[in-house]
């Protein structure tokens, strides 16, 4: 069973195929599956972003995923500024990045197309870190889904 419908797929394929300008990479941080929890360190819904993810990178040559591990690759995710998972970052050809704070379900799943379409084109309207509107050359926006703890926006 998909989480994205077989008609949704069709618009978004169609809509993704018009809209998208450059590659996009989605670079997803989640743990591994494991029979041992390890308190703190739990994942939610890690199956359930990477399924829609996978789904969406289907719908388009233009989109690729990237899967790493938050404990094993560390230094990456500390590098892209992630610090709970699950979490993924957009990066296209320009400069500038687009975080997710854990999945992008119910409103949050247009956001992530909107978002899609925006660094592929190089473009976004977000609001910084730094608090300007608009996209700064190297800046950095974090969205936070329904699921996260707590909003980072």
């Amino acid at each position: 069973m998909t989480l994205i419908s077989p008609e949704d797929q069709a618009t978004l394929k169609t809509l993704l195929a018009q809209e998208l300008d450059q590659d996009v990479t989605i670079t997803y941080f989640t743990q591994h599956e494991s029979v041992l929890i390890v308190p703190g360190r739990e994942c939610s819904y890690y199956r359930e972003t990477c399924e829609l993810l996978e789904e969406m990178i289907d719908l388009s040559d233009k989109l690729h995923l990237t899967v790493k591990d938050f404990v094993r690759d560390g230094q990456a995710a500390q590098d892209l500024l992630i610090t709970r998972i699950p979490a993924f970052v957009l990066e296209g050809q320009s400069k500038g990045r687009v975080r997710f704070c854990g999945i992008p379900a119910g409103y949050e799943f247009s956001t992530l197309v909107e978002d899609l379409i925006d660094v592929s084109k190089g473009q976004t309207n977000l609001i910084s870190t730094e608090g300007a509107i608009g996209q700064k050359e190297g800046s950095e926006f974090c969205l936070a889904s329904l699921f996260s703890r707590k909003s980072t926006v």
